[in-house]
């Protein structure tokens, strides 16, 4: 995943810009923002934006008074680049499930809810278990045999 585009990123792009704070809005081709600011960083060409608009909120200002400039559209969208659509829980290995992540297995036939120690499982069945394989192995306390698992992030 990339951090930050550049206006070299996006030469013949036109760079649509707007603050909601001031109301203000405006548009450059990026061959043009490359001539006169610089290659720097989509995210801090903001404040040069602003200037232009009078604004003094750059980015030393008090943080209730931030520049509120936003670009119109993203670099991605710009660009023709479509992320890839998110993988289905059930499709989802064990192996890829973020640290903050956690697993809960719902019993479809009593409800009973409960965490699942999914570094246990992991370590039992191997990491490139998928979790509607391991949802078919649950048995709950009520016997019925099989789970909905659900991903949930855990609280910070």
């Amino acid at each position: 995943m990339r951090m930050a585009y550049y206006p070299s990123d996006l030469i013949g792009h036109e760079i649509r810009y707007s603050c909601s704070k001031c109301q203000r809005s405006g548009s450059m081709q990026a061959a043009d923002v490359l001539a006169r600011y610089g290659n720097k960083p989509m995210p801090e060409l903001r404040y040069d934006f602003a200037r232009e608009f009078g604004c003094h909120r750059g980015h030393d200002a008090p943080f209730n008074d931030k520049c509120q400039i936003s670009y119109d559209s993203s670099a991605e969208e710009m660009l023709g680049i479509t992320p890839p659509a998110p993988k289905p829980d059930h499709e989802r290995t064990l192996g890829e499930l973020a640290q903050y992540e956690a697993l809960f297995a719902l019993c479809p036939q009593c409800n009973r809810r409960k965490p699942i120690d999914r570094w246990e499982i992991q370590r039992k069945i191997g990491k490139a278990a998928t979790l509607g394989h391991v949802a078919g192995l649950m048995r709950c306390k009520c016997g019925h045999k099989g789970a909905r698992l659900m991903v949930r992030h855990l609280s910070r």
